[in-house]
């Protein structure tokens, strides 16, 4: 019998097929002349030329050639073909994958017609892998002949293992994380609620007359209850945050409402605080494409630091337009201590507090911004502050446009 090394000349077969690697040295030995793809002299140097690139290749890849797909694959590729190495090197893709070859001969059959196609997260089986099973990405190309038409495909393969482990691991960390923030909203905000319930009641006499120092311990203890449960549900928003378990209802936000809304709400602080709020009027059809309720709790958490950090006698200005009929941005604008330049960044930081003093002595925990940046970040948005030091803080909120005026469609929103 005539081996292929012998028919071939030996020229061709070495630079066709070089290399010190096992599959070079297999594709040397391997008689061609019995194959459909016939001696490799007679090979066009497109062919000669792809197995060459596949060969010295490092990375997994395989050649299939003609129409019936026949197999060339390297040294990197090898673990791959599993038992089927090593009779699979010129063997027909259809007779060494019969149990896949229906789905993969519709795909083949798009990359022979031009179509190039990437498989993500394919799963492979591995025995010596901790669950039995390697992933990969494999992308398809169509080679071209000498005649520039497409003869073959190259089939390429990046392992993807540790990546998909890694996923894994997070997105049980995110699940993990979900079951705690959902315990643990029960296991502390019940108790709370019960505290500042009883409390209540007790001040209402239920239980009997109080007297006026009996009253008055009542009312520290509701503030206190008050004052924990803002710190727990802060820690609980910003930990959802972090998760990625936040669900945004995107929609066409009428602002006007939205910031009248927020400006009642913080009209006992306003007169607490002693302190002036200037709404400036945004016009009646500017929307913004957000999650309204987001948004309404960066707005209201903007206007209570802004509240918080300006002296009696001060003034918060809100105000709301667009930018380039692109952006609406959201002002808060208060004339405060104001931030140093090189503290700007680091008041978005979680549990950052640019100034002990001042945040311990009006009760700040270092959340509040965080959380809102994030929630902005997280409809597509941004929160930026700009701050001069004695002169007062500016923080923009910045949201995308909304698609036109949605007033009769949200009527019955609150």
């Amino acid at each position: 019998m005539t081996s292929a090394h012998e028919t071939v000349p030996r020229d061709m077969s070495a630079s066709t097929f070089a290399g010190l690697g096992e599959m070079a040295s297999r594709c040397r030995e391997l008689d061609w002349t019995a194959s459909s793809l016939g001696p490799v002299e007679d090979w066009p140097t497109s062919l000669r030329t792809a197995c060459a690139l596949v060969l010295a290749s490092p990375f997994p890849m395989m050649l299939l050639w003609g129409e019936r797909c026949m197999q060339i694959y390297n040294d990197a590729y090898r673990p791959l073909m599993g038992e089927k190495h090593p009779s699979a090197l010129g063997l027909r893709a259809e007779e060494c994958w019969p149990e896949t070859w229906n789905a993969s001969s519709l795909m083949y059959e798009r990359v022979m017609s031009g179509e190039s196609i990437v498989v993500a997260e394919a799963i492979h089986p591995d025995s010596g892998a901790v669950d039995g099973n390697t992933w990969f990405t494999f992308g398809y190309s169509p080679v071209r002949d000498d005649a520039g038409v497409i003869g073959g495909i190259l089939v390429s393969a990046v392992e993807i293992t540790p990546q998909v482990l890694s996923k894994r691991a997070a997105d049980a960390a995110h699940r993990a994380k979900g079951d705690f923030l959902s315990v643990m909203s029960h296991e502390l905000r019940t108790p709370l609620n019960a505290i500042g319930g009883y409390a209540e009641l007790l001040g209402l006499g239920v239980r009997g007359p109080i007297t006026p120092e009996q009253r008055d311990d009542l009312e520290r203890i509701q503030q206190s209850q008050r004052r924990l449960l803002d710190i727990i549900n802060g820690v609980l928003n910003y930990a959802k945050v972090e998760a990625g378990i936040l669900h945004y209802a995107v929609e066409d936000v009428p602002m006007d409402e939205l910031l009248a809304r927020c400006d009642a709400l913080v009209a006992s602080q306003i007169r607490e605080k002693q302190i002036e709020l200037h709404h400036a009027n945004c016009g009646t059809r500017l929307t913004a494409r957000a999650d309204g309720e987001k948004v309404q709790e960066i707005v209201l958490n903007l206007l209570s630091n802004a509240i918080k950090f300006t002296e009696p006698g001060g003034r918060v200005t809100l105000s709301c337009a667009t930018e380039e009929n692109k952006r609406l941005v959201v002002r808060v604008a208060d004339t405060g201590r104001g931030i140093a330049a090189a503290d700007l960044e680091c008041v978005f930081e979680p549990f950052v507090q640019v100034d002990s003093k001042i945040t311990r002595a009006q009760e700040g925990i270092g959340l509040g911004l965080a959380i809102s940046r994030d929630l902005a970040r997280g409809m597509g948005g941004d929160l930026t502050v700009q701050s001069l030091v004695g002169e007062g803080s500016i923080f923009t909120l910045t949201l995308a446009c909304g698609r036109g005026d949605t007033r009769t469609t949200s009527s019955g929103r609150t």
